[in-house]
C-alpha cells in the first residue's frame, strides 16, 4: 500500500490519510488534476509488517484531485507473501476538506487492495482522517475481505494510526513519528498467545533532492503480536526509500 508522501510505506500503507488529503488539495483547474509517482524501497513495510519477504520493491501509481476536494487513484507494488502473488494494486477515492478557519482538516474515503493471483488475499477498507497542525490521526475499517469464514482481513477489523510531524529548521528535511494499532475482529485465543492484533511504530526521516525526488530512511517495530497471521515479530527494521512525484 502507497505510503505517506510515497516514500514512508509503513506509516498507512499505500494510501496514508495524511497523503490523500495533500492531494486533495493540490490547485488544478476545475476539472481537476493528475499526478503521477514512482519510488524504490529497500524493503516494503505495511503497518509494520514487511510484505516483500525483506526484499526490495518498486513502486508508483497516479492519483486524480478535483478542487472540489474529491480524489482517486491507482498504486502498484511488487510483493512476497510465500504464495503465488507477486503483485499489490491499490484502487481508491475519497474527499477531504477543512472545518472552516479551524485549522482542522478531514479526509474520508474507501480503498480496494486487490492481489493478483493470490487467491483470498483482496479486502476493501473505508477511512476516516483528522489533522491539526503537526499531528493527524485516523481509523480505517474493513467492510470487505476474501477470505472465507472468520479470520483476520475480514469484514470488522480495525486499524489506528497516530502521527506527528517533528519541528525541523532545515526545509529540506522533515522528519515523522507514527504509531499503531490494528485491532482483528477475530483475534485468536489470547490465552493460548496466539492472539492477532498487534501495535506497530516507527519514526522515518526524507530529505528533499529537488527534480531528483526525495530520500528516506525509516525505523519500524512491532510489539511482537500477530504471530500466527502476519509472522510478526519484535525486532526493529531498518529501510531506504526513494521516491519521485512528477
Amino acid at each position: 500500500m502507497r505510503p505517506t508522501r510515497y516514500a514512508i510505506a509503513g506509516i498507512f500503507k499505500c494510501v496514508s490519510i495524511a497523503l490523500v488529503a495533500g492531494a486533495a488539495s493540490l490547485p488544478g483547474s476545475a476539472q481537476g488534476q493528475v499526478t503521477g509517482n514512482v519510488g524504490a524501497v529497500s524493503n516494503y513495510f505495511f503497518r509494520g509488517v514487511t510484505q516483500t519477504d525483506d526484499g526490495p520493491a518498486i513502486q508508483g501509481g497516479f492519483d486524480f484531485a478535483a478542487e472540489s476536494g474529491f480524489y482517486s487513484g491507482v498504486w502498484l507494488s511488487n510483493v512476497d507473501f510465500g504464495g503465488k502473488e507477486d503483485a499489490e494494486v491499490n484502487l481508491y477515492a475519497g474527499y477531504g476538506g477543512a472545518f472552516g478557519d479551524s485549522g482542522v482538516s478531514w479526509d474520508a474515503g474507501a480503498i480496494y487492495y486487490l492481489y493478483p493471483g493470490g487467491g483470498d488475499l483482496d479486502y476493501g477498507e473505508t477511512y476516516f482522517g483528522l489533522g491539526y497542525g503537526l499531528l493527524s490521526a485516523s481509523v480505517a475499517w474493513t467492510f470487505w475481505g476474501e477470505v472465507s469464514g472468520d479470520a483476520a482481513f475480514d469484514t470488522g477489523d480495525l486499524y489506528y494510526n497516530l502521527s506527528l510531524d517533528l519541528p525541523f529548521e532545515l526545509e529540506e528535511f522533515s522528519v515523522t513519528a507514527f504509531a499503531g494499532y490494528y485491532d482483528f475482529d477475530e483475534d485468536g485465543n489470547p490465552a493460548a498467545g496466539n492472539e492477532l492484533s498487534y501495535a506497530h511504530w516507527g519514526l522515518s526521516a526524507s530529505r528533499e533532492l529537488g527534480e531528483f525526488g526525495s530520500l528516506s530512511l525509516n525505523y519500524e517495530q512491532t510489539d511482537g503480536g500477530g504471530r500466527n497471521v502476519i509472522s510478526a515479530d519484535d525486532n526493529a527494521n531498518f529501510w531506504l526509500g526513494w521516491t519521485l512525484e512528477f
